[in-house]
């Protein structure tokens, strides 16, 4: 993995994620999630965070044989974030969320180490997941840097919001995309 002074060296790429990224997949979504979430969740509630929940969910992502589209940002080869999305449940269909005005597909989560942003993988990896399509995700409200950062990329708020009751009632706001 490159250092920030060797950085432009180094070769950053997105690619599918496989079955042999999931523990540095379940590692990364931990560390994501104590980056973007400090300030907005407490302290202890992040350092509670179970990585071997993390590492559960990722073996039932990708270990199983159409494992879900899953993208992975890599510096070197080494995985510093990932991408995902998903079709949504048909109207009518049992949902934690109402359905969204903007199509069936959903970004369920973009995470990259903070010391990747900003360097065009975010975008990179937001394309590979949806490329030019119509659709949702949710993001913190308080998550102001991946609110313009949505935005910039053509998604805007539709007005719903819900909390989040397990992460210490996090409110989320819907942003979606029509093409």
């Amino acid at each position: 993995m490159a250092v920030a002074g060797r950085r432009l060296m180094s070769v950053l790429s997105v690619r599918r994620a496989v079955s042999a990224d999931v523990e540095r997949l379940a590692a990364i979504h931990v560390r994501c999630w104590q980056e973007t979430y400090r300030g907005m969740l407490s302290d202890a509630f992040l350092a509670g965070v179970d990585p071997a929940g993390r590492l559960a969910l990722w073996h039932q992502l990708l270990d199983r044989p159409n494992p879900a589209e899953v993208w992975a940002a890599c510096d070197d080869g080494t995985v510093v974030g990932f991408a995902g999305a998903r079709r949504l449940p048909a109207p009518g269909s049992p949902a934690g969320h109402p359905p969204p005005s903007s199509g069936d597909l959903e970004l369920w989560g973009l995470y990259l180490l903070a010391s990747y942003q900003g360097l065009g993988l975010g975008r990179r990896l937001l394309e590979a997941a949806l490329g030019n399509n119509a659709a949702s995700l949710w993001v913190a409200a308080g998550n102001a840097r991946a609110i313009g950062f949505y935005e910039r990329l053509g998604f805007v708020p539709d007005g719903a919001e819900d909390r989040v009751p397990d992460w210490e009632d996090l409110r989320e706001i819907r942003l979606i995309r029509s093409r």
